[in-house]
């Protein structure tokens, strides 16, 4: 397993666009946030600060997630676009072992780019607090930082799976930001006006999302069902990825 792991790292960690991924998927959040403080300020004293206008750093994380999932994406995509999954295949025959280093170095990945995207927007939402007067949102300290860390991370990983799964990266990019950002609000919208409660426990990225949004056991139950999301791409992804060629 440590040969594995040695490879993705390497893989992972020489791809220029791993960097340039994460510095936007951390930089662009935060400069939003600065840009609503800047027009909190200019519009004058009544208006709303930063952390009501977007619900503070969870409000930004979607957007960050969005853009990094595009790493998760890549495990898969790059190596069967290029056809490198058959060098790396012949270095690693047992497949088990590359299927799980690639998914391990992904989640790793995402768990760091979480962690700097909530450091960065927060600071980010400190200065604007500063600057546009308003109170500072202290909404990811403790549990639902680590609520908002597992749910970027899953969120990272479904993009992985599913590239996995399908082995093409434009989809595993696509899907997920759409499902999150277009079908499943009007999924929600549907099931809202048809009373059907029993969704908001269904749709994957509405238990991402909701997850930030509650606390307590709720906000676990439903981190847990966006992740078992991820396990019902991932092992008929894994068991596919032993059976076929590469």
């Amino acid at each position: 397993m440590s040969g594995p792991l040695k490879y993705e790292w390497v893989r992972i960690t020489t791809v220029r666009s791993t960097w340039i991924l994460i510095a936007l998927a951390v930089i662009i959040p935060a400069a939003i946030a600065l840009l609503v403080a800047w027009l909190v300020q200019i519009n004058g004293a009544g208006g709303r600060g930063p952390q009501e206008a977007q619900s503070g750093v969870i409000g930004f994380l979607p957007l960050s997630a969005a853009i990094v999932c595009t790493i998760g994406a890549a495990a898969f995509g790059q190596e069967y676009r290029h056809e490198l999954i058959r060098i790396t295949l012949a270095v690693f025959p047992r497949r088990t072992p590359v299927f799980l280093a690639k998914t391990v170095m992904v989640a790793i990945f995402a768990v760091i780019t979480a962690v700097l995207a909530i450091a960065v927007i927060s600071a980010a939402e400190y200065l604007g607090a500063l600057i546009s007067s308003s109170s500072w949102s202290t909404d990811v300290i403790g549990i639902p930082g680590i609520l908002a860390i597992g749910y970027l991370t899953i969120f990272v990983l479904i993009a992985f799976a599913l590239t996995a799964l399908t082995r093409n990266q434009p989809l595993g990019i696509i899907a997920p930001i759409v499902l999150s950002v277009l079908i499943e609000p009007i999924l929600g919208g549907i099931a809202a006006a048809q009373n059907w409660t029993w969704i908001d426990w269904v749709l994957p990225f509405s238990n991402g999302t909701a997850a930030l949004s509650t606390d307590g056991a709720e906000a676990w139950g439903h981190l847990a069902v966006f992740g078992g999301w991820f396990l019902v791409l991932a092992i008929p992804a894994w068991i596919l990825f032993l059976r076929r060629d590469a």
